[in-house]
């Protein structure tokens, strides 16, 4: 056999044994063969470079690495699915699909689970995969051919010669965003709250080295070029997976009288994917009576996505645990019999505080029903009191600190209106309590802060209570002798936690601001912050009147965050740590920011919120390079909210408030890039 006849072997071998081990989950051979195998295929192309074309499997580590963002026009503009919560709701889609055809045509309906990842596009010519972009704002996206490349269950080529524009959703299988958060927690790094957070993200990095590490899949569901001969959507799906292009492989063609039916399986067995879904896709099957039916500017008429209520388990709670914060609020945490809950495995669930608890009774040993709506943190929504059996005491908050001993306190909203009355949070005023010293220290050491490598909480909880770190000055002064001597740590493993710490002093000022944790004070408010101040000798060398004169006239500043800026630094020993960090060399002086004075932003203003697809603060330096003003919150002068997953109301219920504009997070960089304006990633 000639070295080419082994290639293309080899390349026929491993693409069919990633497509049964990627898209129908039935691999055929061992790990350890299918790694001999590209083994021997990398020293081929080694040995022979010309055999070697984009679409070898060694090309799926990722190539070159993107130097900006290209945008992509697509073919037909992408449009959303609108959601229906009730089975009435359905009832009225069926009525107006019925209105919108032809008498006496009676269509079929094609159900399938709703996916929830990133959208992508896809384009292959002669063959080979040439293009894949982002779904971006419906009409242009981003282009990330480079990046979907290194997905493995995608074909590089298919066997169709014509034009052929696919489109689908990037997803990660929960199983395997388990086995990626673990690695990187085991690294320092925050866990990606959710899968579709982790594919979105993934696809926007700019290195694909850096996609090929994340266990991306993808899945197709339209064709939006290609073959006519498929008079149906059920049709296309077949003879997509017969090109080997992967779908969900889970939909059916029914009747209307069996789509509630069809959808309820669905519900049913959403535990047993291994994917999320958060409901089921109901379209109309044929694509002439799609066709009849058209689309609204932003849904489809003939498609809609009837959204799942929340997951749901019983399980006994186990204790009620009292954790202390960095501010001294006390969380009471249940701990749970563990049961198996939207594909992972729950044991805890936060209550959140004492007027909570008491609202829901909840007991130690009371049956409790579980939910995990969209968040990473399940919720106790309900109590079995008829199965309580019994007395069992009424859980109380402790009356002192359980780290320190301290009393607890519970203070009013507002002492100039004690009729509004207490807040919900009970705290531990004694600001030296050991656990409240800990998660401050951890706090300060996270990456959008002073980013300490290797100073996890295990080794924070050691420092504490060996009396080694009292506050955060005292990182500054540990040497590799004291933490050597705790338990697990060496040497070298000192010599690493000294080595990161010593690089943090050099971070910028707006950094070590946001590591201080001041209330109201966030990553976007501690850059504006330190801008105004410039270094930590002029903030402190300011008065209490220079200081409020300087911070309210920060963009975006109201009277609370002025407040909590002026008292934070009137506490003595707030200013004691200060001065200390500044003795030690700690926080370098803010470079001076880049004002644009035009762009498509100018004279807007934004605030940014909930979970994006980059880092907070990229966001926002893109709006800022595009000439608009970044607010910590809305405020009545705040021209648009940018609303990320997971929205907090409160920011809802305030742009409503004042008039504000709410966008998704791309239909932001459509502004900007609509305009020639560029959009840096991190």
């Amino acid at each position: 056999m000639t070295p080419a006849e082994r290639h293309a072997k080899l390349v026929r071998e491993l693409t069919a044994h990633n497509y049964r081990y990627y898209v129908l989950d039935d691999p055929s051979v061992e790990d350890a063969e299918f790694d001999h195998l590209l083994r021997e295929l990398i020293e081929l192309e080694s040995q022979f470079p010309t055999l070697c074309t984009p679409e070898s499997p060694t090309r799926r580590v990722g190539g070159t690495a993107r130097t900006g963002v290209v945008h992509v026009v697509h073919v037909e503009r992408m449009l959303s699915l609108d959601n229906t919560y009730s089975l009435d709701d359905l009832g009225d889609f069926h009525r107006r699909i019925a209105e919108g055809l032809p008498e006496g045509e009676t269509p079929r309906f094609c159900v399938e689970p709703k996916l929830d990842g990133a959208s992508v596009e896809v384009v292959y010519e002669m063959g080979r995969l040439v293009q894949a972009s982002t779904r971006g704002d419906g009409e242009t996206g981003e282009e990330v051919t480079e990046n979907v490349r290194t997905i493995p269950s995608l074909p590089l080529t298919v066997a169709y010669t014509g034009r052929l524009t696919l489109r689908g959703e990037v997803i990660i299988y929960r199983k395997d965003l388990a086995t990626l958060n673990a690695e990187r927690e085991a690294e320092g790094l925050e866990p990606f709250a959710n899968p579709r957070n982790s594919a979105s993200g993934a696809l926007r990095l700019l290195d694909p080295r850096e996609v090929a590490r994340r266990p991306l899949r993808a899945v197709f569901y339209q064709v939006v070029e290609g073959p006519t001969m498929h008079p149906s959507h059920h049709e296309t799906l077949e003879w997509l997976a017969d090109l080997n292009i992967p779908t969900h492989r889970r939909h059916v063609v029914v009747e209307w009288a069996d789509v509630e039916a069809a959808i309820a399986r669905i519900d049913g067995d959403r535990s047993a994917y291994p994917f999320e879904t958060d409901g089921a896709v109901v379209k109309v099957d044929s694509y002439a009576q799609q066709a009849m039916l058209g689309a609204t500017s932003k849904y489809p008429k003939w498609a809609v996505a009837y959204k799942f209520k929340a997951e749901r388990a019983a399980t006994r709670v186990l204790d009620i645990q009292v954790q202390v914060g960095r501010t001294g609020t006390l969380t009471p945490v249940a701990v749970l019999d563990p049961v198996e809950l939207g594909g992972t495995t729950v044991s805890r669930a936060s209550l959140h505080n004492a007027d909570f608890v008491d609202s829901r009774d909840v007991r130690v040993g009371d049956r409790v029903f579980i939910e995990k709506a969209g968040e990473v943190i399940p919720q106790v929504v309900g109590v079995a009191v008829a199965d309580r059996g019994g007395l069992k005491p009424k859980f109380r908050m402790p009356e002192r600190c359980p780290s320190c001993a301290t009393p607890l306190v519970r203070v009013a909203h507002d002492v100039k209106r004690p009729e509004l009355g207490m807040e919900a949070a009970t705290r531990c005023p004694n600001h030296l309590c050991p656990e409240q010293v800990a998660q401050r220290i951890f706090y300060y050491a996270r990456r959008f802060a002073m980013d300490i490598e290797h100073l996890g909480t295990v080794l924070v909880q050691q420092l504490v209570r060996a009396g080694l770190v009292k506050d955060i000055a005292d990182l500054y002064r540990l040497d590799v002798a004291q933490i050597a001597m705790l338990d697990h740590m060496g040497d070298k493993s000192a010599a690493k936690v000294v080595e990161s710490i010593a690089r943090s002093r050099h971070r910028t000022l707006d950094h070590l601001l946001c590591g201080l944790g001041i209330p109201q004070i966030g990553q976007i408010a501690a850059r504006q912050l330190a801008e105004e101040a410039e270094s930590l000798d002029r903030l402190l060398s300011w008065s209490e009147t220079q200081l409020r004169e300087h911070v309210g006239a920060i963009a975006g500043f109201g009277p609370k965050m002025v407040d909590s800026v002026a008292e934070f630094m009137a506490d003595p020993s707030q200013r004691a740590i200060l001065n200390d960090l500044r003795e030690l060399g700690v926080g370098r002086s803010q470079p001076k920011p880049v004002v644009a004075s035009e762009g498509p932003l100018l004279g807007m203003s934004f605030c940014i919120t909930g979970v994006l697809s980059r880092k907070r603060e990229d966001v926002a330096s893109a709006i800022r390079n595009a000439g608009g003003i970044v607010h910590e919150g809305v405020k009545k002068t705040t021209t648009v909210l940018v609303a990320g997953d997971k929205t907090g109301k409160s920011k809802l219920d305030q742009a409503r408030k004042f008039g504000t504009k709410v966008i998704e997070e791309s239909e932001l960089y459509a502004w900007i890039n609509r305009a020639g304006s560029t959009l840096a990633h991190s």
